[in-house]
């Protein structure tokens, strides 16, 4: 634990409460569009990262294009499960997928990536579960939400 870990843990917890507002302001439809826009953005960062960690010099490890690859995998994977939900009759199944993303963010942490900050990966953890559990409320109310 660092002197900055409360100041992430209120900007994670600040930036989910920010998500909430707009969630509550929207449309039900507005709300699945504004929660898939979350997941594409949240699944790209990672991608981003591992383009960033890349060597400047542009002598490239075979490391960095392992990484590269798998993250964006792993990206194309929550971006096509998250238009699958969207489409469906189901989109809370966005904010599980929020979750999940959680998870893979504790992936990250746990293993650690070195393309991936800790403290990045530590605030991302914080918000994708409160992140997740309020898009999974709004999304799943029959007439659009609370």
């Amino acid at each position: 634990m660092t002197a900055f870990t409360p100041y992430l843990i209120g900007g994670a917890v600040l930036a989910a409460g920010a998500a909430a507002a707009v969630l509550a302001v929207l449309s039900p439809r507005g709300r699945a569009a504004f929660a898939y826009a979350q997941l594409v953005a949240m699944a790209g960062m990672y991608a981003g990262f591992a383009i960033a960690f890349m060597d400047r010099a542009e002598i490239v490890q075979h490391g960095d294009w392992s990484a590269l690859l798998l993250e964006l995998l792993v990206a194309l994977a929550f971006i096509f499960a998250g238009l699958a939900a969207l489409l469906s009759s189901r989109p809370w199944l966005l904010g599980a997928l929020i979750l999940a993303h959680g998870a893979v963010n504790l992936l990250h942490l746990v293993l650690g990536s070195g393309h991936i900050p800790a403290w990045y990966a530590f605030t991302c953890i914080i918000y994708d579960a409160i992140a997740g559990v309020i898009a999974i409320w709004f999304l799943s109310e029959r007439d659009g939400g609370p």
